[in-house]
């Protein structure tokens, strides 16, 4: 039962004609375990409340993360057994490549939904096309009346990354979306179908959600994800925090409500509407409420599922002062000692093939730590990817030309590839355009300089030994400079296996500010750094020039 209360509690429409409809949604679940089974409970709320009106349960994308199967196949079992109806395809749904997304939506009941990709001809999600488990639209039956779901992934994701046009997929870019969302609309109201929600992975924002509210017709409700917003109530200007704009006329003057529940399953959304004859929502009868998971009973059924799949928790590593980033911002470009720790885990690791330095993508791994580390922690939360890391012997040439690549687009970038290290440290400057490097050092274990590179004229014959993450090897600003060495790289082992290891001998991890600095930026226009992520205070290990 749920700890608070009747929160799922819907209205009654009072006129002749009107059509209320119940929504339970949720985004950017990113295949969390930890609020999984009170997720459930949540949703077990919202059916007792509501079993007697019409009800849809969605989730607008990024259910899934990773590629470990097993963790796939438990959050799949469970989206079945919370009976969601439809979802859209976020960029994490295809991190195990077409052929895993379309075994995913084999084994899933809901309808995936999304109206802007173009599928290779070769692209085994052709056969999920075929299949209809893969559609630009779909229609339910509820209470009666009938409810059109469209979805859209995002575009600016690179999806089809290790698969040509043939046998991968890619998303059209924001207009084209426009276009197909309203040819999609345009042909469900031909059917007599008027009450539409389009499932978005665009993200909120006048590049993303409110710019598709206001430049479609006949979308009556978006349900977003991908921007990780947590929108509550209903305004009709940006109040701030929760309350965000997001009710917004269409195209054609009707309402568009516009709502996100933040990411992780730490919350549950509730969206109540009612509308009129003519398909449009009546502004004066919108609910919309987000519920804090963490309230919510953990349901039996899927706690022992989890434990029958992944197996029981084990103990890897107790943590010393604690390290959670306060956002996104703080997880990916100041000093993470997460990433340093793992960092060091891969130069201990490889050290008896010589390598001495590490390079890998800051976005491979997630979050932080506190209390102790499990394998849970460590398998579903920090290294969902388990990059697979591989010794390259570079020329400095190339090792600063990587660099310069990667760190070209740390400035002003929706995603930038900042690069983590171990055995090294480096200083990167905004304003120096495709050349940011401009200090470039080798370290010993205590970080202590044995060697300085010359950025401006490195050396093409001196070689340095490289433990790099295979995502390199086929990111499109860094794939160019490594292909000479993808043949000759000797494996160094899993993220996974090769950090349990490192964790269980440690014992104790802390992750208490390191007096190495590793990484330098050094930046002149705060609001072009990274412009996307909230800034915040703590930005110690950032130089002003």
């Amino acid at each position: 039962m749920s700890v608070i209360g009747n929160f799922f509690t819907h209205q009654k429409p009072v006129n002749k004609g009107d059509v209320q409809l119940s929504v339970f949604y949720t985004n950017d679940m990113h295949g969390d375990i930890n609020r999984l089974a009170k997720l459930k409970s949540a949703k077990d709320s919202f059916e007792r409340q509501n079993k007697d009106n019409a009800t849809l349960t969605l989730t607008a994308g990024d259910c899934f993360y990773g590629k470990d199967r097993k963790r796939i196949g438990l959050i799949s079992k469970v989206m079945n057994l919370m009976k969601f109806d439809a979802l859209t395809l976020g960029n994490h749904e295809f991190t195990p490549g077409t052929a895993g997304l379309a075994e995913t939506l084999d084994n899933l009941d809901a309808k995936a939904v999304s109206a802007n990709l173009e599928i290779g001809e070769d692209c085994k999600l052709q056969e999920s096309v075929k299949k209809k488990k893969l559609v630009k639209s779909a229609v339910f039956m509820k209470g009666g009346h009938k409810f059109a779901v469209i979805g859209a992934s995002p575009f600016d994701a690179e999806v089809g990354i290790t698969e040509d046009a043939k046998s991968g997929v890619r998303v059209k870019d924001i207009d084209k979306t426009i276009k197909e969302i309203n040819a999609e609309a345009k042909r469900l109201e031909k059917q007599g179908v008027n009450k539409i929600i389009l499932l978005s992975h665009l993200g909120y924002g006048e590049k993303g959600d409110l710019k598709v509210a206001r430049e479609t017709e006949g979308i009556d409700i978006i349900v977003g994800g991908h921007s990780h917003a947590v929108i509550e109530g209903v305004n009709n200007k940006d109040n701030g925090g929760t309350h965000k704009l997001n009710l917004v006329k269409s195209k054609r003057g009707e309402n568009v409500v516009i709502t996100q529940g933040g990411k992780l399953n730490e919350k549950a959304g509730f969206l109540d509407v009612v509308f009129d004859e003519k398909g449009v929502i009546k502004e004066d009868s919108i609910k919309n409420k987000l519920a804090n998971v963490s309230d919510f009973a953990e349901d039996a059924q899927v706690s022992k599922m989890m434990t029958e799949t992944l197996g029981k928790k084990e103990h890897l590593a107790y943590v010393k002062n604690a390290y959670e980033a306060d956002n996104e911002f703080e997880e990916r470009y100041t000093d993470n000692p997460l990433h340093n720790a793992l960092a060091d885990a891969v130069l201990k690791r490889g050290k008896s093939q010589g390598v001495q330095a590490v390079l890998f993508a800051t976005n491979t791994v997630k979050g932080g730590a506190s209390n102790e580390i499990t394998n849970y922690n460590l398998k579903y939360e920090m290294l969902p990817y388990n990059s697979k890391y591989v010794a390259a012997e570079m020329s400095e040439k190339d090792v600063v030309a990587l660099l310069n690549a990667t760190s070209a687009k740390v400035f002003g970038e929706v995603d930038p590839p900042l690069l983590r290290c171990a055995g090294m440290k480096y200083t990167i400057e905004q304003g120096k355009g495709k050349t940011p490097l401009t200090k470039l050092q080798l370290t010993d274990e205590n970080g202590n300089v044995t060697a300085t590179i010359d950025t401006k004229n490195p050396s093409a014959d001196k070689k340095v030994k490289v433990a790099l993450d295979d995502y390199l090897f086929v990111a499109d600003y860094s794939k160019d400079i490594l292909a000479k060495y993808k043949d000759q790289a000797q494996t160094v082992g899993e993220q996974q296996e090769i950090f349990t290891e490192y964790l269980k001998e440690q014992g104790t991890l802390d992750l208490g500010k390191s007096e190495d600095e590793r990484i330098t930026i050094k930046y002149n226009n705060l609001t072009s750094f990274c412009p996307q992520y909230s800034m915040s205070d703590k930005r110690k290990t950032l130089k002003l020039v």
